[in-house]
């Protein structure tokens, strides 16, 4: 005690608040300070020329003589020895400490923070503000609950679908951002936009009676009561009891609720009826609520899904997937957003190894174009909705879209090309690559076009007509003006005027949906007749859609 006070009389009150209060610097030049501490010691120890030990007053002589940097020197040079003891002795590890902050597209940078002295309460501080990457455009989502319940309403079943963010891609690198749209999502179903563009793309005041009555026959064959009440189904005989007949041919179909329900109800939205608002809200309220409960929820791979395969196959999956996404794309409904987003996300389950899709979930037979356009256009009216879509299932259906192309994209086959354009899948074929981003001006659509111009209009093949109509609908020009006048003009003169199946319509030998019954036909019928305003035009300057981003 009394060496420390004289040192400190010594060295003057600056010179020992100095030596107190200085840092050490944990430095990399351990050979140096080594040196210096064996020096300091050699001099505390008095080894004086003459052999002879030094006494203590002596010493204390020699510190009055010293300069004071000199003393300020000893006295550092003692603590690192020291402390360089403690470390030989008991080696502490210096843990590189890691923060991910956000940097771009490029993901996540990661950078070391230097660490000036090891303190565990640094550390612990710096990890507290780490930053975490974030995911831009996040879509509030809700948790899968059971569906069981018939007489649930439709905000009564929201999914959860909080955690999906983790398990698709980030929104901003796979949705287009609403901020840069001109118009909202099915902006041209809207009175304003609809009437302009049914006059400017070829409607008539006749065309739209037709989709009023149609849309009358619909609501006349909604089921009303028991455990199905809402659906539709293509028996549609027994609800009207046989006011009017032609219902489906095969037994199998009777239990395709999922597809007969979402065949009714794409013409009423079509015709910007929705749940929530227009004549009609109280018949797409029932529907909207029956496929809602009637999907099979489940999880695969932590991904949430809903499957409506049931009864059926992908196509009733496709049609209801579209129905869900164009109703929450028309409404923003929060209480649709979970099951459409479900329904997307068994579309990625089930893609097929090839990209395509075809009637079961992953198909070892690879997939067919006639399924592919379903699955295709309900991606579509995700997208348009701000839905999630995984990029890599859009890229997928474009490298099976070129498997299955000839003639330089111009001609589509039914799972392998074609030599002669085959009308059906040709047509299904053109309007994917319209929607995965195929210009008007790209070789293989003024190809395609072509080829559907020449076919023109087929009757009573309306599932042909109704891809038809979309391509040259879209690509505008002569081939639009000729097919729309004839088509359009046949439609209106075929509708059924007869008491009971007043509104519908119904072709013998109708190709690839007769069977179906008078339902099926009735619904291609009337979106044909609603093509001038279903969608924006894809390649109008200022179009409401996009391709999807690849």
């Amino acid at each position: 005690m009394s060496t420390a006070a004289n040192s400190d009389k010594a060295l003057g009150p600056d010179e020992a608040l100095d030596g107190a209060e200085s840092q050490v610097p944990m430095n990399d030049d351990l050979e140096t300070n080594e040196i210096g501490v064996t020096e300091t010691v050699a001099a505390e120890q008095g080894e004086g020329d003459d052999d002879e030990p030094v006494g203590t007053g002596h010493r204390f002589l020699v510190f009055q003589a010293m300069p004071a940097w000199l003393v300020s020197t000893l006295v550092h040079a003692l603590i690192l020895l020291i402390l360089g003891l403690v470390s030989i002795a008991d080696p502490i590890q210096i843990v590189n400490v890691l923060t991910a902050s956000s940097s771009g597209d490029d993901g996540p940078e990661i950078e070391e923070l230097s660490i000036e002295e090891f303190d565990p309460g640094e550390i612990e501080e710096a990890e507290e503000m780490t930053e975490e990457v974030e995911i831009t455009d996040p879509v509030e989502m809700v948790e899968p609950v059971a569906m069981e319940v018939p007489t649930l309403d439709i905000a009564a079943v929201p999914l959860d679908m909080s955690d999906f963010a983790a398990d698709m891609a980030p929104a901003a690198t796979t949705l287009q951002s609403m901020a840069s749209m001109s118009m909202k999502p099915m902006g041209s179903r809207s009175s304003e936009m609809k009437e302009k563009l049914l006059r400017k793309y070829g409607g008539t005041d006749s065309s739209e009676a037709a989709v009023t009555e149609a849309l009358k026959w619909f609501s006349r064959h909604q089921i009303r009561s028991g455990p199905t009440a809402g659906a539709w189904t293509f028996q549609h005989e027994l609800v009207c009891r046989g006011a009017c007949g032609n219902g489906c041919t095969q037994p199998n179909r009777a239990k395709q609720l999922n597809a007969a329900t979402s065949l009714a109800l794409l013409p009423f939205m079509g015709a910007g009826q929705t749940h929530l608002k227009g004549e009609f809200k109280d018949v797409v309220m029932g529907g909207l609520r029956f496929l809602v409960q009637n999907g099979k929820p489940g999880k695969e791979q932590g991904l949430p899904y809903i499957d409506y395969t049931g009864g059926g196959n992908m196509y009733d999956h496709g049609l209801a997937a579209i129905t869900l996404c164009e109703a929450y794309a028309m409404t923003g409904d929060p209480d649709l957003a979970g099951p459409a987003q479900a329904a997307l996300n068994y579309i990625a389950l089930a893609q097929c190894r090839d990209g395509g899709w075809r009637y079961q979930k992953q198909d070892s037979s690879g997939g067919d174009t006639s399924v592919v356009g379903w699955q295709v256009m309900a991606l579509k009216s995700g997208h348009m909705g701000h839905l999630m879509i995984p990029p890599n299932v859009i890229q997928g259906s474009t490298l099976f879209l070129d498997r299955v192309s000839s003639d330089g994209g111009s001609i589509y086959g039914y799972n392998k090309p074609s030599t002669t354009p085959r009308p059906a899948t040709t047509a299904v074929g053109l309007l994917c690559r319209m929607y995965t981003g195929w210009d008007k001006n790209h070789p293989g659509i003024q190809k395609g076009v072509g080829h559907l111009a020449k076919i023109g209009v087929k009757k009573p093949d309306l599932y042909y007509n109704y891809y038809a109509a979309q391509v040259l609908r879209h690509h505008g020009g002569k081939e639009w003006d000729k097919f729309n006048a004839e088509l359009r003009d046949w439609l209106v003169e075929t509708q059924d005027q007869s008491k009971g199946a007043k509104g519908s319509w119904y072709f013998n030998g109708a190709p690839h949906m007769s069977e179906a019954g008078r339902l099926c036909l009735t619904s291609f019928a009337t979106m044909i007749l609603e093509v001038y305003y279903r969608h924006m035009p894809l390649y109008a300057e200022a179009a409401a859609e996009e391709e999807f981003p690849l």
